[in-house]
C-alpha cells in the first residue's frame, strides 16, 4: 500500500507511515423476530459499518511531532475526511494511541475511525422522522378515532350500541 493515498482530516501518511492493511465492510443492522414454530421475521435497518481502524509506524525527523498533531486531531472529536482506496469516507477518531520507540524519529501507532458518512450509503447520522413526532401522530389519530369513531358516519336511529 506504499503507492496509495491515505489522508486523514489533514494528515496525508506518506512513505513508512502508510498502514500495510486497511479494512472495509461492516454489518447489516437488523432485528431478528423468533416466532412460535421456529419461522423469522427479519427487519433489515441498514448498514452498519465497522471501524476503520488501522495501525502502523512513522519514521522521520518529525515523527513524535506528527503523533501529536494526529491525537489533537482526536481530541477535537471533528468530523473529517478519510480518503484512502479511491474512496472518501467522513469518520471521527474514536481511538488514536502511539508508542515513541525512538524519540523522535520513530513511533507506532493505532487508530480507530468511526464512519459519519459514507458517500455510497448517504448520510448516517440523520434520522428521517423523530420518535416524538411519530408518537404525536400517533395520538393526533387515536384522538379523532376516540371523538368520532364512525369517522363521520351517521348511524340510523334505533341502531343497538355495540
Amino acid at each position: 500500500m506504499a503507492t496509495d493515498v491515505l489522508i486523514l482530516g489533514g494528515f496525508a501518511f506518506e512513505d513508512f507511515s502508510v498502514p500495510n492493511e486497511m479494512p472495509g465492510g461492516g454489518n447489516q443492522a437488523m432485528v431478528v423476530h423468533k416466532l412460535p414454530g421456529g419461522s423469522r421475521v427479519i427487519d433489515t435497518l441498514g448498514p452498519d459499518d465497522a471501524p476503520v481502524a488501522f495501525t502502523g509506524q512513522m519514521f522521520a525527523d518529525n515523527a513524535f511531532d506528527q503523533a501529536l498533531a494526529l491525537d489533537a486531531m482526536r481530541v477535537a472529536g471533528e468530523v473529517i475526511p478519510l480518503i484512502w482506496g479511491g474512496q472518501t469516507k467522513q469518520v471521527v477518531i474514536e481511538k488514536f494511541t502511539f508508542k515513541v520507540k525512538r524519540f523522535p524519529n520513530w513511533v507506532t501507532y493505532d487508530i480507530s475511525c468511526v464512519v459519519a458518512q459514507d458517500p455510497t450509503q448517504g448520510d448516517l447520522t440523520a434520522v428521517d422522522s423523530s420518535v416524538d413526532s411519530n408518537v404525536s401522530s400517533d395520538l393526533s389519530s387515536a384522538s379523532s378515532a376516540a371523538t368520532d369513531p364512525f369517522g363521520g358516519a351517521t348511524v340510523p336511529a334505533g341502531t343497538p350500541p355495540i
